[in-house]
């Protein structure tokens, strides 16, 4: 159980972190006190902001590391008013258990850029062809940015330098061939700082909201540390990895959007251990020379948790377990559209998946290889689309099939390729392998019948049999879903789970079933929208809409005020879909507790609901 004892207590420690970051968003300027509690703030946009501060409001510091270096206090608050910020943030101070060091945003977008602007057209001159030279890079660059996209470095001399490629020359300056005239007006950047933030031999650090693009090596890399949260923020386009931690412990990696590294999405290393990835995006994470970037990956880190993460698109798995990673849980993830595994295990012993869902990744949806005995696979769903001539819905090699286990599974090859390959042997059927091995006898061959897998929306369908059927006898599941929604029983399916309940289902995600429509039951034509779920709510509120037919939909949050601080246009598909709110405003903050509407619209016709915000 230690997973859910280490989740809770960091949940908690976020929570703290956060009232303290609240408490300092109210204006008021504190002066650090015998715990060093402080509020302070940045904004390099303000014409009163300078080096030296003071740190209020009224006259902000004008860098992010000035107002650190002033102010290396437990408990300080530095708060960042929305603006471009190019530096690199070494945090340098230790906060203390209850008192930590908080870096914020105001609400606002803040983008903490590793590049520098080249987009002036002063900044080019005309070499050679399409080739233009910027004499005033004086420095080497591992990255070049053009119409938001990375160029690859040119081993051809300056004049001959190809369409999307670059070259440095000491002296001389960056050659540049961005496609036909000058870089310029395809707003041109240089990288040329290695980290977004970098934490090292520091605890109690919480950095929250940031969006963090274009490092030449990590947008946060956190070594050697203890009890530091890296909450919500958006990491792209980094040079190497996008979060990476080492040698570290009791760290929380929540709710982060990481997409475009120049290696893995997310990593932990070297030692990580009784640590948390959840909530988190990674995606579209693709190395320009080897094809290795996965969206989450561990290597020498053990006893850890990973759970409730979107991973998909990235050029290797999904999800990657390897040497020495021993006994991590792994829940309630989904992982699709990956160029190899959804989930691979590889070198690492004792391994829990549970309630993962693997969808049309390019080879196996579970991979268990390299000596990774132990393993146990429970609850999970796999979707095999037949990209790769043999490649199966879970495969666990001969080295590797010793201590393993999967049971209460959903196994669906769409062309009717083997589901299943177990040590030396494919197997036809799941029939067959159970019949072989005596293993997973619960499991199953199904269409699991997801919502939209097109639009990554991999909740069930009314008649998916995943509904009512999993296991929760073992130690780990989780009581909530992948959403934060506590289980509920479908009036109309048999439970045939095992475990004191045995209406959960199987899959990262709870259907929902009750739905509430306009004006009385729902007819052929009506627009039908459910109560919300969780209410109250605290990290995400969702509602099941259904819809007779396919249809431009639009929906609106509104506070108690009658404000609206939320909304959403698109096309729904036929039947029923999830809507769902992160409880924030269109910049991104927290919206505060109160009640709150919800009103869809779909034509001339109209649903509401009420619910609570309450964290």
């Amino acid at each position: 159980m230690l997973p859910k004892r280490l989740k809770d207590r960091l949940y908690w420690t976020g929570a703290l972190a956060f009232l303290l970051a609240l408490l300092g968003g109210t204006g008021v300027s504190r002066a650090a006190g015998p715990e060093g509690l402080g509020t302070y703030y940045v904004n390099n946009m303000s014409a009163t902001s300078s080096a030296t501060g003071p740190g209020t409001q009224a006259k902000p510091y004008n860098t992010i590391s000035g107002a650190l270096a002033a102010h290396p206090d437990s408990g300080v608050v530095i708060v960042v008013v929305a603006g471009t910020y190019r530096e690199k943030i070494v945090v340098g101070v230790d906060g203390r258990p209850g008192t930590p060091v908080v870096l914020r945003t105001n609400g606002g977008p803040v983008v903490i850029d590793g590049a520098d602007d080249f987009s002036g057209a002063a900044q080019w001159a005309p070499f050679a062809g399409d080739v233009w030279l910027a004499s005033g890079v004086t420095w080497t660059p591992q990255n070049v940015y053009a119409d938001g996209a990375r160029l690859q470095p040119s081993s051809q001399a300056p004049d001959a330098v190809g369409p999307g490629e670059w070259l440095y020359v000491p002296g001389s300056g960056l050659y540049v061939n961005a496609g036909g005239g000058s870089p310029a007006s395809h707003a041109a950047a240089v990288g040329r700082r290695t980290h977004g933030f970098l934490v090292s031999g520091h605890s109690n650090i919480f950095i929250d909201g940031f969006t963090i693009q274009r490092a030449e090596y990590k947008g946060v890399e956190v070594i050697n540390a203890s009890h530091v949260i890296v909450k919500r923020n958006e990491v792209r386009q980094c040079g190497s990895g996008g979060i990476e931690v080492e040698s570290s412990t009791d760290v929380q990696i929540f709710g982060n959007r990481v997409s475009d590294s120049n290696h893995h999405g997310i990593e932990f290393r070297e030692g990580t251990t009784n640590s948390i990835i959840d909530q988190n995006e990674s995606f579209a994470n693709a190395h320009a020379v080897v094809s290795w970037a996965t969206g989450i990956y561990l290597a020498g880190s053990p006893n850890n948790l990973i759970e409730n993460n979107l991973l998909h698109d990235n050029q290797d798995s999904g999800i990657e377990i390897q040497t020495g990673s021993n006994d991590n849980v792994v829940r309630q993830n989904v992982s699709w559209s990956n160029g190899d595994h959804g989930f691979a295990q590889l070198y690492a012993t004792g391994t829990l998946l549970l309630n993962d869902v693997a969808w049309g990744n390019h080879t196996e949806g579970f991979s268990v290889e390299g000596g990774s005995t132990g393993t146990r696979l429970y609850n999970c769903i796999s979707v095999n689309r037949g990209l790769a001539p043999q490649s199966y819905c879970m495969f666990v090699d001969s080295s590797s099939t010793a201590g393993f286990d999967a049971d209460y599974n959903i196994y669906w090859s769409l062309l009717g390729l083997p589901p299943v390959r177990f040590g030396l042997a494919s197997y036809p059927t799941v029939a067959a392998f159970q019949n072989a091995t005596g293993i997973g006898m619960h499991s199953f061959a199904a269409d699991p019948r997801f919502v939209d897998t097109a639009h990554g929306d991999f909740h069930l369908r009314w008649d998916s049999p995943a509904i009512d059927a999993a296991t929760t006898s073992i130690p780990d599941w989780d009581a909530l879903d992948a959403d934060g929604f506590m289980r509920t029983d479908a009036p109309d399916t048999p439970n045939t789970g095992a475990g004191a309940v045995g209406f959960a289902d199987r899959g990262a995600y709870e259907y929902q079933g009750s739905v509430l429509a306009v004006g009385g039951e729902p007819g052929p034509r009506a627009l039908a929208l459910s109560g919300a779920f969780p209410n109250p709510s605290r990290r995400v509120v969702a509602f099941t809409l259904r819809l007779p037919a396919s249809a431009d939909v639009s929906w609106s949050v509104y506070d108690v005020a009658g404000r609206e601080v939320w909304s959403e246009r698109g096309v729904r598909p036929a039947g029923d879909s999830t809507v769902r709110w992160p409880l924030t405003d269109r910049s991104g903050a927290p919206v505060p507790n109160g009640l709150y509407l919800v009103r869809v619209h779909r034509g001339d016709e109209t649903a509401t609901a009420r619910f609570a915000v309450v964290r």
